[in-house]
């Protein structure tokens, strides 16, 4: 039984399998008032926990689910839509939360994620990203040769 294990390789490229348990760790790095969690579907990756919100004098722990899904990839980097934010859908809160360089970005609306950040990655010195996909629990991507 062949698992998509992180260099295993077929085809004409590189299987790197990203984790939820990974972008977890990534997103909740240095920040203490943050716990986010992250699960990822055959369909979206959806994140969800509280965020610190300071308005004047006051903080305030607000909970928050975000849903997101790749759309775009660009060399090592793979672009991510905001498709939903509940309960309420505030910039500063997905700012705080993807702006952590250079995993992650946030402009727009759109996440980038450089994948050339990640360790396992950055092993494999050439190619691009020449497909991805989400399943349960993990993105698998394949690296060009």
């Amino acid at each position: 039984m062949n698992t998509f294990d992180h260099f295993n390789v077929f085809g004409n490229g590189i299987p790197i399998k990203v984790t939820a348990s990974m972008l977890e760790r990534i997103i909740n790095m240095k920040s203490n008032e943050q716990k986010i969690k992250v699960e990822i579907t055959p369909k979206h990756i959806v994140l969800w926990g509280t965020t610190e919100v300071k308005k004047m004098m006051f903080k305030k722990n607000v909970p928050f689910r975000i849903t997101i899904k790749p759309v775009h990839v660009d060399n090592r980097t793979i672009s991510f839509e905001l498709v939903e934010m509940k309960p309420i859908d505030r910039n500063f809160i997905n700012h705080k939360i993807f702006n952590r360089p250079p995993f992650f970005e946030f402009e727009n609306r759109m996440i980038k994620m450089n994948v050339n950040a990640w360790n396992i990655v950055r092993k494999i010195p050439v190619g691009t990203i020449k497909s991805y996909e989400l399943v349960e629990g993990a993105l698998k991507l394949k690296i060009s040769l």
